[in-house]
């Protein structure tokens, strides 16, 4: 049976959608807090998470950030903002898979989460995301080719997210934020150095590696 996460302060819509996504044969979790989803993200396997943005502690797009700074699993945006900014700003910037603005068709909610989860996914919380990268957070070691690469902790960053979120372009601002939690006007250039410094070592274990793509005016990606 597959979980779904649902992160949404208001019990009457998480009722609502646990409701029908249990007469789906889904396995639901419920939280109302952002720093109480995050923890149980991190220590149970969740197939799919349904998040609200305007959560009581902390923004649903800062939970969404640290999701994507570890794992690929599907979210889905449920939020009564539907300004094309925060659209943007989640599915394109953050990387939400789909975004379902409120009030809410509780059947509209599960035809998305089925779509995402036949899109096929990574829906476990796993360890690597591109074949020949492997990541361990603990240590805070990336290794490439069998062989574990020398990064600072910007480059960690980084390369540990473009690996959990291959085939995407990340913007340079998105980038930053992932380093700092507050860039505070920071030369948008750091993240090209940092990019550079990566390739570089890449190519240290496999002169042909070519796995950074760039995407002029945009940022950067990851090819899986």
């Amino acid at each position: 049976m597959q979980t779904i996460l649902i992160v949404e302060d208001d019990k009457t819509i998480a009722e609502s959608i646990t409701f029908i996504l249990e007469q789906d044969s889904f396995n639901c979790k419920w939280f109302g807090t952002g720093h109480g989803a995050l923890e149980y993200i991190n220590n149970n396997e969740v197939d799919l998470i349904l998040l609200d943005v305007g959560l009581p502690d902390i923004s649903g797009f800062d939970v969404l950030r640290k999701v994507r700074e570890k794992y690929s699993l599907p979210v889905i945006i449920i939020s009564a903002r539907d300004d094309e900014s925060d659209q943007v700003l989640g599915l394109e910037g953050l990387g939400a898979n789909a975004y379902v603005t409120k009030p809410l068709s509780p059947r509209l909610v599960v035809a998305h989460v089925r779509a995402q989860l036949r899109i096929g996914q990574p829906n476990t919380n796993t360890n690597s995301g591109a074949s020949k990268f492997s990541i361990n957070h603990a240590m805070q070691r990336v290794v490439f080719n069998e062989i574990e690469l020398t990064l600072t902790p910007a480059e960690f960053k980084i390369l540990s997210h473009l690996v959990k979120n291959p085939n995407r372009v990340h913007s340079r601002e998105f980038l930053m934020s992932i380093i700092w939690d507050r860039p505070h006007g920071s030369d948008i250039k750091t993240i090209n150095t940092h990019i550079k410094s990566i390739r570089k070592r890449l190519h240290t274990v496999d002169e042909n590696s070519d796995f950074i793509e760039t995407h002029r005016g945009i940022g950067y990606s990851l090819i899986e």
